[in-house]
């Protein structure tokens, strides 16, 4: 070969190389901008399942019902059960189905342990394209991914649900530090709600009160029990407590003829005698707040172990679940602070780790709800003072001012130390902290 064509060869392979190298920073540059500029709902809340090296036992599907209804944290302090909360705000059945086959194909390409138990909350409405972005930006493109937005998605949204850069790339001026720094879920996959409300009119309670299931719905039920069978997984159904939209209440009932015919476990909290107040224990009418959780928590753990799933508290793993939940304890305590209305205050000292010295003006015991949430923390061994009109509030921690209802708070393991403390006023109705 001449040396004219050793040259031409030469140039040839390095505008190649040259090419190649734009076109690899070029695709490098395109997937840093979108995990950059999308919404960091769906990095935050999967990271964890993502990136640990733990091992779940149980995985949990479903809507913000069941991320506002279970607590893996509790449940392993508890019942020594490891879990991940995989549900999603407003991702229903099928979207459940292709996130639980998206979460397995991900263990088992990486040779990570699978779930025994499938937990699956049969609550379901229709998925809307901003739920789903929730849900998905953080999956990579595959065909699961691909089966899901063919069977979800209108077509027009597409491309936005394949490139999610498609749909962010012109937030540049809205970025914040969270874009950069998202801040990860650490609870394994739940949010807690601080709240207080009342509940709806209806809430259905009678098993034999029912409608018949929605066609499409139970197609999904049925292809997440083909699923699961399919990695020799156990299924169970359930059905977390609301009190809005009694037709999907009685279709829920309608569930317990399915599970039978196929031999699976369905439980419909709605029906059970659990200690939930409907007055006290939610955050809206649809989701529970922090106690109402930590009551459907206990009841999934006496329902997992009599199932036969393990207790891991004698085993090594156990010490890192161990120091979690006592950040979890901290994360709770720091929460306190932040509360400013008087309600959602009793309500969050109703908390395993805490007692507290409460001393409340007896005026305020004519609103059902602080009746109630005084009267639970009496229960629960907390020491409670009501105090008369005319009287004054003498705080332990010597803050003075005037006060119609005044807490102290320590955490049981240094009860010696002040956790917080909060005084409130009573107004026409309104509390505040003051």
């Amino acid at each position: 070969m001449t040396g004219k064509g050793s040259v031409w060869i030469w140039e040839r392979w390095r505008r190649g190389l040259s090419v190649g190298m734009i076109l690899l920073l070029f695709g490098a540059g395109l997937f840093y901008c979108n995990k950059l500029f999308a919404n960091k709902q769906s990095i935050q809340k999967y990271e964890q399942f993502f990136q640990t090296d733990k091992e779940f036992d149980v995985l949990f599907v479903g809507s913000s019902h069941v991320i506002n209804g279970v607590s893996p944290l509790d449940l392993f302090r508890d019942y020594g059960i490891s879990s991940f909360n995989l549900s999603m705000h407003g991702n229903y059945v099928k979207s459940g189905y292709f996130l639980l086959k998206a979460a397995l194909e991900r263990l088992e390409k990486e040779g990570r342990h699978l779930p025994e138990m499938v937990v699956l909350d049969v609550y379901a409405d229709g998925e809307g394209i901003g739920n789903l972005h929730n849900a998905w930006d953080s999956f990579a493109l595959s065909g699961t991914k691909k089966e899901m937005i063919r069977e979800l998605a209108e077509e027009k949204n597409n491309m936005e649900l394949m490139m999610p850069f498609s749909l962010y790339h012109s937030r540049w001026s809205e970025l914040k530090k969270n874009d950069f720094e998202p801040n990860i879920n650490l609870l394994y996959g739940v949010e807690l709600r601080y709240g207080v409300t009342y509940p709806g009119k209806e809430i259905v309670r009678d098993a034999k009160d029912k409608k018949p299931i929605e066609e499409e719905k139970l197609s999904y039920v049925n292809k997440i029990k083909t699923l699961c069978e399919s990695y020799g997984i156990a299924l169970v159904l359930i059905h977390i407590p609301y009190s809005y939209s009694p037709d999907w209440q009685r279709e829920a009932n309608s569930f317990y003829e399915y599970a039978n015919e196929n031999h699976l476990c369905f439980v419909n909290y709605m029906n059970e005698e659990m200690g939930l107040d409907f007055d006290i224990d939610f955050f809206d009418q649809g989701h529970l707040n922090p106690v109402g959780m930590r009551q459907m928590t206990r009841e999934m753990g006496e329902l997992l172990g009599s199932l036969g799933v393990k207790d891991r508290r004698q085993e090594p793993v156990a010490e890192a679940w161990k120091k979690e939940y006592e950040e979890f304890i901290d994360y709770r305590v720091k929460r306190l602070k932040d509360i400013t209305q008087a309600k959602i205050y009793l309500m969050s000292l109703h908390d395993p780790d805490l007692t507290s010295v409460i001393q409340v003006k007896r005026k305020l015991l004519e609103d059902v709800q602080i009746a109630k949430l005084i009267e639970r923390l009496k229960n629960g061994k907390n020491e409670v003072m009501i105090v008369e009109e005319g009287e004054k509030l003498l705080p332990s921690d010597g803050k003075e001012g005037e006060y119609d209802l005044y807490c102290v708070v320590h955490k049981k393991e240094t009860i010696d130390s002040v956790a917080d403390s909060g005084g409130f006023v009573w107004e026409e109705g309104v509390n505040r902290r003051k």
